[in-house]
């Protein structure tokens, strides 16, 4: 009785896009909540000034280099790194929400 054995050749494998689980953030949704902790003192004396109707174009006027977090003065004051003071004073945020506004700015800081 002579078999004979053959390799079976895998599957080929579907590429799976990573970008299909980026979520994009929201600019009017996402962040915009966040600075109702923030505009007891960002309220237009203390800059960025972060009330609703102007925190955009406050934070696009040297706070935020869109696509580019690391970079920012927004990014580092959330965490306290390079210099910049920690914001809000006292008390990091939690990661959930830095994270959020890193990939905000990661993605271009739009307006949306």
């Amino acid at each position: 009785m002579n078999s004979c054995y053959y390799d079976a050749f895998p599957e080929e494998l579907e590429s799976i896009d990573d970008n299909d689980d980026i979520i994009e953030v929201s600019y009017q949704g996402d962040i915009i909540p966040l600075w109702s902790q923030c505009v007891g003192c960002h309220k237009g004396d203390e800059p960025p000034d972060l009330r609703d109707n102007v925190s955009y174009e406050d934070l696009l006027n040297g706070y935020v280099v869109p696509g580019d977090a690391e970079a920012s003065i927004l990014y580092k004051s959330l965490l306290g790194i390079d210099g910049v003071s920690l914001m809000p004073p006292g008390s990091k945020w939690p990661d959930s929400k830095i994270n959020l506004v890193k990939n905000w700015i990661d993605q271009g800081a739009k307006d949306n």
